[in-house]
C-alpha cells in the first residue's frame, strides 16, 4: 500500500532523514518508534508531503504523493494530483484541529461536503455512523469545548475516516491526553486495525505497539536501524540502540 525509496530531508543544514526505505502492506499496522528527535514524526508528514522532501519517492498504491522521479530526478507532482492524493490519506494529530466554533458533528460532515461534493443529507448520516463507532453519537449537536482531551480526539479519528481513507497516520494521537483518556482512544485504534485498516503510528504507547503492530519501526538518527514483529523488537532486538530505548521506556511505563 505505502513504498517509501531514498527518503532524504533535511531542515536546513540538519539532515532529518536519511536513505529511508520501508514498505507497508495493505491492512498492515506499522508503528514506528525511537527516541525524541529521530524523526519519527517528520516521516509521517512526509508520507501525505506535509512535509516537503527534496530527494526520494513515496506512492501509495503505486501512485507518488509528493514527488515522483522524472528521468532519474526527483521532482514535485503537480498540486491537482496531490491534492487527490491527500484525500485518500486520513491523519490525525497530536492537538485536535477542530473547528470551535462548528458541531462535533459540522467538524466531522465538512470535508466531504467541501472536497467530494457529498450532499449534506448524506454527508451528516455518514457523520452520525463514524461518531457512533468512536462512541460520540450523543455529542453530534454540541461545540467541542464542551469535550474532554480523549473525546475530542476520537472526533478527530471520526473526521478524517469521513474522508473515507485508503490509509491512516496518527501523530502520536495520545501524547497531550491525560493518562485516563488514553485508554479510549487506543480503543478506537485497536477496532479499526482489526478492520483491516492500513495505518502507520507514532506513539510512546508501548503496550499497545506491541499489541497492535504487525511490523515495529526503530528510527534513530534519522535512521531505520532495525524493524521486526514486535515479539522480536520488544524481546530480542538486535541493535544496542533499540535496546537502550526500550530499557528507558518501558522503565518508565
Amino acid at each position: 500500500m505505502i513504498r517509501i525509496c531514498g527518503l532524504n530531508k533535511s531542515f536546513g543544514t540538519h539532515h532529518v532523514l536519511k536513505n529511508i526505505d520501508l514498505e507497508i502492506g495493505r491492512g498492515k499496522v506499522v508503528v514506528i518508534i525511537g527516541p525524541s528527535g529521530s524523526g519519527k514524526s517528520t516521516l509521517l508528514r512526509c508520507i501525505n508531503y506535509l512535509e516537503e522532501y527534496e530527494d526520494g519517492e513515496i506512492t501509495i498504491e503505486g501512485q507518488p504523493t509528493g514527488r515522483k522521479f522524472v528521468e532519474g530526478r526527483s521532482t514535485p507532482i503537480p498540486q491537482r494530483e496531490l491534492n487527490r492524493m491527500r484525500q485518500e490519506v486520513g491523519m490525525v494529530f497530536q492537538a485536535f484541529n477542530l473547528f470551535p466554533h462548528k458541531t462535533v458533528l459540522e467538524n466531522v460532515a465538512m470535508a466531504p461536503i467541501d472536497l467530494k461534493n457529498m450532499n449534506r443529507t448524506d454527508a451528516e448520516a455518514r457523520s452520525r455512523d463514524l461518531l457512533r463507532k468512536v462512541g460520540l453519537e450523543e455529542k453530534a449537536p454540541v461545540l467541542p469545548y464542551s469535550l474532554s482531551g480523549g473525546q475530542k480526539q476520537r472526533v478527530a479519528i471520526a473526521r478524517a475516516l469521513a474522508m473515507q481513507p485508503k490509509v491512516m497516520l496518527f501523530d502520536e494521537p495520545t501524547s497531550s491526553l491525560d493518562p485516563e483518556m488514553v485508554g479510549e482512544v487506543l480503543q478506537v485504534m485497536r477496532t479499526l486495525a482489526e478492520e483491516g485498516m492500513t495505518m502507520a503510528i507514532v506513539t510512546h504507547e508501548m503496550r499497545f505497539a506491541r499489541e497492535v503492530a504487525d511490523t515495529i519501526v526503530v528510527l534513530d538518527d534519522g535512521r531505520i536501524i532495525e524493524q521486526g514483529p514486535p515479539d522480536k523488537i520488544f524481546t530480542q532486538p538486535d541493535h544496542l540502540r533499540t535496546k537502550e530505548f526500550l530499557a528507558k521506556v518501558l522503565q518508565v511505563n
